[in-house]
């Protein structure tokens, strides 16, 4: 397919719809929850997997980061410390680290590596 002058597209099995490939259907999907986490008092405004896909971790308008056992739908660790909303979480691809931002200015970094302990780093500085 030519888009515009020399510039090629080239469509990859990605684009294509989940089937037999004879025909695309109008009708969406629907699916069923596994499970619900619940513990926050607020807006879930983000969540990411932990590697492994065994835990996810949720961040909260409520001020506080949640770690769950998705297999369990249990609270591992709730993460507090942030003075205001939090607004985003994200995982490591390969270790179990954990970063939340918050509108107080700060970002946290959480550090599950060790089982038995997790510390927190505190980040200073964005104004914004």
């Amino acid at each position: 397919q030519q888009v515009s002058g020399e510039d090629e597209v080239e469509i990859s099995d990605k684009d294509e719809p989940d089937g037999d490939g004879e025909g695309s259907s109008d009708c969406p999907t629907v699916r069923a929850p596994l499970t619900s986490l619940k513990s926050h008092q607020g807006v879930v405004i983000a969540a990411d997997w932990l590697v492994g896909g065994k835990q996810a971790v949720t961040a909260s308008w409520d001020r506080t980061a949640n770690l769950y056992d998705v297999e369990t739908s249990e609270l591992v660790h709730s993460l507090t410390g942030h003075d205001q909303e939090l607004t985003h979480c994200c995982t490591h691809p390969t270790q179990r680290l954990v970063v939340t931002s918050s509108r107080d200015t700060t970002f946290r970094l959480w550090d599950f590596r060790d089982p038995s302990i997790h510390s927190v780093n505190v980040f200073q500085g964005h104004t914004e």
